[in-house]
């Protein structure tokens, strides 16, 4: 079974990929492979982790990205797609970067974890940048964790609304029982958001596949592998075990995710 892990972070939340020291690189990239190979994992999509030090501004937002897209040339087989990273407090500087994400790194995606960057969601300055990536048609992947107000997933249904050129990934939505709940009213509402399944339970995966369909959810672990987030993936073994069929599983394994970032 083809299994595409959509969330992987490159480097650690409490500093940063700069932060670990010579040879880290080849440390992350040999336990992260062994991770994905003990869990049946396929191939896995690479962002930018969002807790990096920012102390020059924006060169280490874009030596950030270099490194993405350094990272995904080792092994472009198991990490097809890489996703960079723009904050939107840097304002106009942003739009540059994301050109160059585009033209000169050739990533596919764009995330934004808001709680670490100091603006909500829906945030004005998110416009022009989202305006930005429709028109170089990046993938936005935007983190929804309940946890943050800032993050709040109704916030991105606004975006979501303003924008229906896009298709938005929505992470970490399904982390308490409450937004679980709003994300299937959501998902009613709007058919451009892709809903990422860490921290789900299998009885939920069967409920959202009877509610609004299979093509909705893609797989994401939430994995950081320095330190490592888990040896033995529970996110995947709920998906695996959900009481759906094996086209519904397959959509969201793999299917719904090479067909987001057009791998197909």
């Amino acid at each position: 079974m083809e299994i595409f892990d959509i969330h992987h972070h490159l480097g650690s939340l409490i500093g940063g990929s700069l932060q670990e020291g010579e040879g880290w690189q080849e440390r992350d990239y040999a336990n992260r492979v062994r991770t994905m190979e003990a869990n049946g994992v396929t191939m896995s999509a690479i962002m930018a982790a969002t807790g990096y030090i920012q102390a020059d501004g924006i060169k280490d937002t874009m030596r950030s990205n270099d490194i993405v897209a350094a990272y995904r040339k080792r092994d472009p087989k198991r990490f097809p797609v890489a996703c960079g990273i723009v904050e939107p407090l840097h304002g106009a500087r942003s739009l540059a970067e994301l050109e160059r994400i585009k033209h000169e790194l050739h990533l596919e995606g764009v995330v934004w974890h808001h709680r670490y960057q100091g603006v909500v969601v829906d945030h004005q300055l998110m416009r022009p940048l989202l305006k930005k990536v429709s028109e170089l048609k990046l993938v936005p992947v935007v983190h929804t964790n309940p946890e943050s107000n800032m993050e709040a997933v109704w916030r991105l249904e606004r975006l979501a609304q303003e924008f229906p050129e896009l298709t938005f990934v929505s992470m970490d939505s399904l982390k308490t029982n409450v937004s679980s709940q709003l994300v299937l009213d959501i998902a009613k509402r709007t058919s451009n958001i892709l809903f990422e399944t860490a921290h789900v339970r299998s009885a939920y995966v069967r409920h959202f596949v009877e509610t609004v369909g299979s093509q909705r959810m893609v797989f994401g672990s939430l994995f950081y592998s320095y330190p490592a987030t888990y040896e033995r993936c529970a996110t995947l073994a709920e998906v695996k075990e959900a009481k759906i069929s094996d086209a519904d599983r397959a959509n969201i394994l793999s299917l719904n995710a090479k067909r987001l970032f057009k791998l197909e």
